[in-house]
């Protein structure tokens, strides 16, 4: 097990999580990432999504995610294959310096487009 591959460990987490869920569906909130302009991270359990339009997106991790915070390199996300869309409960960030993988829960947005 110790010898999984990074793709490996996030198909692991996210189908942990998949496993998880109630048979209640969710809707899952996505967004286009060629449409961000910037983030911020105000805590290890938060990334804010700051988007070209001035909408803000607020993603939850599915737990804390130890170092988001404070990681000087920042993190990696791989937008869904095959798209430039990233998804709520679908999206693992990985942190540059420590190489910690964190599962993105619910993406909420919390401050409208300026039309």
């Amino acid at each position: 097990m110790a010898n999984r591959t990074r793709a490996e460990r996030c198909l692991a987490m996210i189908l942990e999580f998949a496993a998880s869920l109630p048979g209640i569906a969710r809707a899952n909130v996505c967004i286009d990432s060629y449409r961000i302009d910037h983030t911020k991270i105000p805590d290890d359990s938060q990334i804010l999504f700051y988007m070209r339009d001035h909408a803000v997106y607020q993603a939850r991790m599915r737990g804390k995610c130890v170092g988001l915070r404070n990681d000087t390199r920042g993190f990696t996300y791989e937008p869904i294959p095959g798209s430039d869309e990233i998804c709520a409960n679908l999206l693992t960030i990985s942190l540059n310096t420590t190489h910690e993988v964190c599962l993105v829960g619910d993406i909420t947005l919390i401050k409208p487009s300026r039309h």
